[in-house]
């Protein structure tokens, strides 16, 4: 392709917004309108279908979707619960199964059954759940038993402690989770904790330690989503690549989820990019800097446990394209001045969606052939209609 001229690059709305803030207006006591642009992604909607199966009601219009809670609580799910590609999901509902006294099973499709879910099986065990298995499909069986101190590890997920939070409503008595390990994602757990407090939640992470209790959940009526941040660096690289493309996004990252990250993103002479809160950007990141300059990625180590082993995979893409890299144990070396070459052969995407996001925008520059390309819809649904647009 050679496109010119101004090109609209429309993100998807964010489903690290719109996932808690489902989680969080399914247990209310009144209805909550949610407002966004564009379309939901499938992570978005295994949320949703996963909390029907406990009773809550939603009703879906284009841009806004209302959410009608139970009256009596959630409800045990008589089957099983698909969360998906999302571990985000997975992690959440981990933790609502363990409040009910049923046997549930968690699971997902084939990517989400290759990622681990050990600290939080630990920590549920540790409560007195039955837990069938550290991955999925897992089987879970409560009700949690309180304890006044709990530990759990951050160096490699946020996800957990922000499963916890998010269901701590519930909680019975109060429990002191203490937090270990250098946190990773802490922009994240910044965003669950202050969404948490604009729904109700009093308490707030000090210490490295946070207290949980009962609490009740006061919808605000009306929540708007902002757009899918860490989905910006796609378009950058749209634009890097095509000279004669200007592509217009609009940085709306209302919460300072990485807007710092892309500052650095942009800096001509960068030459080492620390990503340990932002390691989902790490493959688009790693082309942008094997175009230009060359450099390094660090701090990214816990990205192996994506939805791919993005170190390893971020390198297989590059190399795919005839650009040079190094993995590294916690990122990625790039040499610099490459310019992109047609695969001489398929490029697998191993059911990651950031590589085949990036992949299909490196085709646009060069060709290719790839494979698996409806996973980019778990975040970005419109995505390859508004790819096909360019000329």
């Amino acid at each position: 392709m050679t496109p010119r001229g101004v090109f609209e690059y429309r993100l998807p709305p964010s489903k690290s917004h719109m996932i808690r803030e489902l989680m969080l207006a399914s247990k209310s006591t009144t209805n909550t309108e949610i407002i966004f642009n564009g379309t939901p992604g499938d992570d978005i909607i295994s949320m949703k279908d996963c909390l029907e199966l406990m009773g809550v009601e939603i009703i879906k219009e284009e841009g806004k979707w209302t959410i009608i809670p139970p009256k009596n609580g959630l409800i045990a799910p008589k089957e099983n619960i698909n969360c998906g590609n999302s571990g985000t999901v997975a992690k959440i509902m981990s933790v609502i199964a363990a409040t009910f006294e049923s046997e549930i099973t968690i699971d997902g499709d084939r990517s989400l059954r290759k990622r681990s879910n050990v600290e939080l099986s630990k920590c549920l065990r540790e409560m007195g759940c039955e837990v069938s298995g550290d991955s999925f499909p897992c089987k879970i069986k409560g009700p949690m038993k309180f304890r006044n101190n709990l530990e759990i590890d951050v160096s490699k997920s946020s996800q957990p402690i922000t499963a916890l939070i998010l269901s701590s409503s519930d909680f019975k008595d109060k429990m002191c989770v203490k937090l270990l390990g250098k946190g990773v994602s802490k922009g994240y757990l910044e965003l669950t904790i202050d969404l948490a407090r604009k729904w109700g939640l009093k308490t707030e992470l000090k210490n490295s330690s946070i207290e949980l209790y009962n609490w009740n959940v006061k919808s605000p009526g009306v929540v708007r989503i902002p757009s899918e941040i860490s989905l910006y660096p796609m378009a950058i690289l749209l634009d890097k690549l095509h000279c004669n493309l200007q592509v217009k996004v609009q940085k709306d990252d209302p919460d300072n989820l990485l807007s710092s990250t892309l500052d650095d993103l942009e800096i001509p002479e960068l030459e080492i990019l620390n990503l340990v809160n932002a390691s989902d950007i790490i493959t688009p990141a790693a082309v942008l800097m094997a175009i230009s300059n060359g450099g390094e990625i660090v701090g990214v180590e816990h990205s192996k446990g994506k939805e791919s082993d993005r170190i390893i995979k971020t390198c297989e893409l590059l190399s795919e394209f005839s650009m040079k890299c190094e993995s590294k144990k916690d990122g990625v070396k790039l040499i610099g001045r490459d310019v992109p070459k047609r695969p001489e052969r398929i490029v697998k995407t191993h059911m990651d969606h950031r590589l085949a996001m990036t992949a299909v925008i490196l085709a646009t520059y060069c060709g290719a052939e790839i494979d698996d390309v409806e996973i980019i819809n778990v975040t970005h649904p419109e995505f390859m209609s508004m790819i096909a647009k360019l000329r």
